[in-house]
């Protein structure tokens, strides 16, 4: 027979983990607004590299066509053959929205995404990716005929 102070403790245990669960969650949902909020883009690249230091890299495979028709569908390839990749970021340094994409990885897979992102305007292209405390650039220009954010 369930007693009041087992209900008590039960209640105490449920309201505590629904405290930390909707902090966590409000956090997360905090994070990804203001990665994914329209912004400048050096601002947000600052932000996100927080003075570490960047080092370029060919080991990172950014696919992209050089020239695209319609702004609104540019396909998006990443590859790459390190191991330990923890997290991608992708930017468009010209997007309203300059962040276009953030994956976190497992280190057991060997990257291999495949997307269609917006470009407002011809643009960089550019792939940042964490790997093993380090962070990794590439990028690639695309000429971009017509805009697919709204701008023409």
């Amino acid at each position: 027979m369930p007693s009041r102070r087992l209900f008590l403790k039960h209640s105490g245990i449920l309201l505590a983990g629904a405290l930390l669960a909707s902090k966590s969650a409000s956090a997360l949902a905090e994070r990804l607004a203001k990665h994914f909020a329209a912004d400048d883009f050096i601002a947000l690249y600052t932000q996100i590299i927080d003075q570490r230091t960047v080092i370029n890299s060919d080991k990172l495979n950014l696919i992209l066509p050089e020239i695209a028709e319609d702004g609104a569908v540019v396909p998006v390839s990443i590859a790459s053959e390190l191991d330990g990749i923890e997290k991608l970021f992708l930017f468009a340094d010209k997007n309203p929205t300059p962040l276009l994409a953030e994956f976190e990885l497992t280190p057991l897979v060997a990257p291999f995404l495949s997307a269609r992102i917006k470009l407002a305007e011809s643009c960089n292209v550019i792939l940042l990716a964490k790997h093993n405390g380090e962070l990794l650039r590439t990028s690639r220009w695309v000429k971009v005929m017509r805009g697919g954010c709204g701008t023409g």
